[in-house]
């Protein structure tokens, strides 16, 4: 006998029943393990993001470490310059995260550091965060006389110093404390004929000085002819100094191109408002240029200024650094408008050599050219002079300027800092 077996309503609705429910638990697990997995993402991005911070910040630590201990140029202990763009980079890895740091200046001026740090995140995935500053190097060295590695005395020379802070250099504002001193390298000099230097002579340890003739050297009140003072000659003069560097290029992000314009009604065939210029030449027939704020001015090509007018600011005079690579400048002669020698530095790349001064003349302002071969036929040389040689001939005066000392010395300093 067949029997029929009788499948209850309820009986399926409980299958549908429970398919539902495990249905709804599976969607509610997958919800919590998808967003858990997210959350875990934003734990990981988290910590990539914190840890991103100090990554650029160790970058910045490391740029400030190499400008702070390389003075004569940035390229050591493996960081890269990139010629086009002026650029030197240091990349460091550190355990899962890294730094890729880039830094623009040159040693005595400012520079400029980009650091990027980069945290872990996902896989081969960084976050990243990236802080830049701005920062004054430091700049111990400077001249702090006339200072060159050959040094030749022809003519009527004479040298004393005074303070341009006090008031502009005559006799009665002089002081007896002019320094004419040889670098290590040099053999030293002799001091002849009819010069007359009321301060001190210097070399480094082994080199030697000679004085004869009607040589003077001393205070003012010394007159002894042929045999320098004593307390006036040192042969410990120990100080080094760096070549120039070339700061930036002409397509470096931040350099404007030198331009005409006027001020107060007056025309100025280049006018520097401060920050960073460039100019392929300052050729302009006997052309002017206006500052107004501290400004780096770099240029390759012929050079013919006439007159630099500066902006009257006593309580922050405005500095023009011109950097010159070109391969020489002879018969630069030019005058400042109110403006004393540390407004003006002239700062010669290692192209150029020669740099003569065949015209007499009045030359006032800082001379820091370490390959330079200068050579003065009269006239006189109001500032500072680092050269390579030092040769004048006729009557030619070298008035050291005090101020040109406390214009540079300074130390290191972050002037600012952002997080970009």
């Amino acid at each position: 006998m067949k029997t029929k077996r009788i499948i209850s309503g309820r009986t399926g609705s409980t299958l549908i029943a429970t398919m539902t429910t495990a249905g709804i638990l599976g969607s509610i697990l997958a919800t919590y393990l998808a967003m858990t997995s997210q959350e875990n993402l934003k734990v990981k991005r988290s910590v990539g993001w914190n840890a991103a911070l100090p990554m650029a910040e160790a970058g910045i630590e490391e740029g400030c470490s190499q400008v702070n201990a390389n003075m004569s140029g940035y390229w050591k202990d493996g960081w890269t310059f990139n010629p086009t763009t002026f650029v030197y980079n240091k990349t460091r890895y550190l355990g899962d995260g890294y730094y890729s740091v880039d830094l623009n200046g040159f040693p005595g001026g400012l520079v400029f550091m980009t650091s990027t740090g980069y945290g872990a995140w996902t896989g081969s995935n960084y976050i990243s965060r990236k802080v830049e500053i701005t920062a004054r190097t430091p700049t111990p060295f400077y001249p702090n006389g006339l200072i060159a590695n050959n040094i030749g005395f022809q003519g009527n020379f004479y040298a004393d110093s005074f303070d341009s802070r006090l008031g502009p250099y005559s006799k009665q504002t002089a002081t007896d404390h002019a320094l004419i001193a040889s670098p290590p390298g040099s053999s030293g000099y002799t001091i002849n004929g009819t010069a007359n230097i009321y301060g001190y002579v210097a070399c480094a340890p082994g080199a030697v000085i000679n004085c004869g003739g009607s040589a003077v050297v001393g205070d003012f009140s010394y007159n002894t002819k042929g045999i320098i003072q004593a307390g006036h000659i040192t042969n410990t003069y120990t100080q080094v100094y760096p070549p120039v560097t070339t700061p930036y290029g002409p397509t470096t992000p931040g350099v404007r191109i030198a331009t005409s314009g006027t001020n107060a009604g007056t025309a100025y065939n280049y006018v520097l408002n401060g920050g960073y210029y460039y100019a392929p030449d300052l050729a302009a027939a006997n052309g002017k240029m206006y500052v107004s704020g501290t400004t780096m001015l770099l240029t390759t090509g012929a050079v013919n200024l006439a007159s630099i007018t500066f902006a009257v600011n006593p309580t922050n005079p405005p500095q023009l650094n011109l950097v010159y690579g070109g391969s020489s400048l002879d018969n630069f002669l030019v005058s400042l408008v109110n403006g004393s020698a540390p407004q003006f530095w002239l700062y010669a790349l290692p192209s150029c050599t020669s740099m003569k001064m065949t015209s007499g003349g009045d030359y006032v302002g800082v001379i820091y050219a370490p390959t330079v071969n200068l050579s003065a036929q009269g006239g006189s040389i109001t500032g500072a002079i680092l050269a390579n040689q030092f040769n004048c001939q006729g009557n030619f005066s070298f008035h050291f300027d005090d101020a040109t000392s406390g214009a540079v010395a300074k130390k290191f300093e972050i002037l600012t800092w952002r997080e970009l």
